[in-house]
């Protein structure tokens, strides 16, 4: 196999996935949608290292060092509105810069490792939580 073959082949696993384009005064997390016959990127769905979100970026060949394909992130807005189903709206507050649901005024704290607090209600978020995770497995 002809290592442009391979490299073609290599490069296919990342469309569609979510990658980390290194520039050289920082990063892109995005949804690697396209490449061009001359290796220029579009990505969707992008943060940059400081945290700015973009729609959609194009990067030239010419500006990045290397791709390397990230974990997609833990879907903390789907569960914030799965949790919701049983607390009411305003007792459900997703801190995206944080990364947490907050519940019942800060009773309950979720992040993406697991619930916590004490009682029923966080028994009952714990119960969502743990279908949550099997449901995207």
């Amino acid at each position: 196999m002809s290592i442009e073959r391979e490299f073609n082949t290599e490069l296919a696993k990342f469309m569609e996935q979510i990658v980390k384009v290194h520039v050289s005064n920082g990063y892109f997390v995005g949804q690697l949608k396209g490449v061009s016959n001359n290796s220029s990127l579009i990505l969707t769905d992008v943060k940059n290292e400081k945290g700015q979100s973009f729609p959609k970026v194009l990067i030239s060949e010419k500006y990045y060092q290397y791709i390397t394909l990230e974990e997609e992130p833990f879907p903390m807005v789907a569960l914030a509105d799965r949790i919701a189903t049983i607390f009411s709206k305003g007792h459900v507050k997703y801190n995206e810069e944080q990364g947490i649901i907050s519940i019942l005024n800060g009773k309950i704290v979720v992040d993406e490792n697991g619930v916590r607090g004490s009682g029923p209600s966080a028994e009952r978020v714990k119960k969502i939580f743990e279908q949550f995770k099997m449901d995207l497995e």
